[in-house]
């Protein structure tokens, strides 16, 4: 993350007011040096350094020493010098310890660890109304000072906490102690890059009967490091964690992020001065089906296509166009991170030979046109032609893809989620018809990704108040 190489600019420049510099020449010499390197001028920005590095040993400054090779570092790093660069990382980091400089030292740790392309291993356990899931992601910061998140392992246990009953809270209880002696014993994962956290949908029936915290205390594995928490978070949080989690750094205050669940639709947006705002909706792919299934004749597909749109017309269209009147902000972006099951059914279907990419860009007309084959060509667009697939692994993988789609939504459950979103993204459009849409392949561990931007962020803040 750039940030990080920016914090490690500030520390260097702060922290020097506390040490004792024994030449402002030399120490200014390698501030030329640090300004050098920002503009791109490596060739005037190694020279420096190393005049600086020269001056800085000859005082026996040690400050002024750590801070020329941290530089040379982060420069050799530029110039894909690997060994130069992990060489003067490790001699900046030594003598930042030596100092007594442990933040400093912790940043330039990370630092390091990008040019040596070594990540951490961090899981997170997310107890949900319907299962236990758990994600592996390997943490690592890249050449260009972006943490890159890697997949290792994806897996859930189906168990049903909802029913609030002894044999759920036991089900539970076994399904984390199951991940618990994964992420110990296999993966040798540290307590504190462990996550449990309580979906917002649990905590809302749960919130309905005094329980989450007895809830978070009973399903507690009895050999569970003490380091973990079982956490939970409402509606909202988990709208900001995901965006935090989904959205690449460079848009993440100037777009936004929505996504379609079974039972509601929720995302956001931050403000002008970084806020988040929240927005909600109480419709999702399974709730809109189980509604339009209690109206209409279940063996009647025309029935059913006609009481969705009725219902959008009828109540849905004023609710969604009188939620937008405070939030034109939302409305007025440029971008639209979208995910959630049925985004990830259209994806699926129509783009296979994008299933290995982790951001697929859509129109709303991918999203129209897939509402209009569900009801009219549903066997063509549920069986795509693969000849245009040309690479056999990606093709293979597509496959694989669709027939877990069909396997998770039916017909109905697609045309329920589709209309649904496609009249609610019309909406969204009205005033920027040309909105980019993307869909973020690993949007369902966006969370975790959340909680550890946040980790980072708050790591290196607040030192100075």
């Amino acid at each position: 993350m750039k940030k990080i190489l920016l914090v490690a600019l500030l520390f260097s420049s702060v922290i020097a007011t506390g040490q004792k510099i024994k030449s402002q020449v030399t120490y200014r010499i390698l501030q030329t040096a640090n300004t050098l390197l920002e503009a791109q001028q490596l060739d005037a920005a190694e020279e420096y350094y190393k005049t600086g590095l020269k001056r800085a040993k000859a005082d026996f400054d040690y400050y002024c020493q750590a801070l020329a090779y941290q530089g040379m570092g982060t420069l050799y790093a530029k110039l894909a010098q690997k060994d130069k660069a992990i060489e003067c990382y490790k001699n900046a980091i030594s003598i930042y310890r030596a100092q007594k400089q442990m933040v400093i030292a912790s940043v330039v740790e990370n630092l390091l660890k990008s040019v040596q392309g070594i990540g951490d291993l961090y899981a997170g356990i997310e107890v949900g109304a319907r299962g236990i899931k758990m994600s592996v992601i390997d943490v690592k910061l890249s050449q260009d000072r972006e943490f890159d998140y890697t997949l290792i392992m994806d897996t859930s246990i189906n168990t049903d906490a909802a029913s609030l009953s002894y044999q759920s809270e036991k089900e539970t209880t076994d399904a984390i102690a199951v991940y618990w002696g994964i992420i110990k014993n296999r993966l040798k994962i540290s307590p504190k890059h462990v996550y449990i956290v309580i979906s917002s949908g649990l905590k809302q029936e749960l919130d309905k009967y005094n329980k989450i915290e007895y809830f978070a205390k009973v399903i507690r594995p009895k050999d569970l490091d003490t380091v973990i928490k079982v956490r939970w978070i409402n509606a909202q949080e988990e709208s900001e964690l995901s965006l935090l989690g989904i959205v690449p750094q460079k848009h993440r205050y100037t777009t936004d992020q929505l996504d379609v669940g079974s039972g509601n639709t929720k995302g956001g947006y931050f403000n002008v001065v970084k806020n988040f705002i929240p927005v909600t909706f109480p419709v999702g792919t399974k709730s809109f089906q189980r509604l339009l299934e209690s109206k209409t004749n279940k063996d009647d597909l025309n029935d059913y296509v006609k009481e969705a749109e009725k219902i959008w017309k009828d109540s849905l269209y004023s609710v969604v166009s009188g939620y937008f009147t405070d939030k034109i902000d939302f409305k007025q972006r440029d971008i639209l991170y979208l995910s959630g099951g049925i985004v990830w059914s259209i994806t699926s279907l129509t783009y296979p030979q994008r299933v290995n990419d982790n951001y697929v860009e859509l129109k709303q007309n991918d999203i129209t046109a897939f509402r209009n084959n569900l009801i009219n060509n549903y066997d063509k667009i549920t069986q795509p032609d693969y000849s245009l697939v040309v690479d056999y692994k990606i093709a293979e993988a597509a496959k694989k893809n669709i027939a877990q789609v069909l396997k998770t939504y039916d017909r109905k459950a697609m045309i329920a989620g589709t209309i649904w979103l496609d009249e609610l993204i019309k909406e969204v459009n009205t005033i920027k018809p040309d909105k980019k849409i993307i869909f973020p392949k690993y949007a369902y561990m966006g969370w975790i990704s959340g909680y550890l931007i946040k980790k980072v962020t708050r790591q290196y803040t607040g030192f100075f108040k």
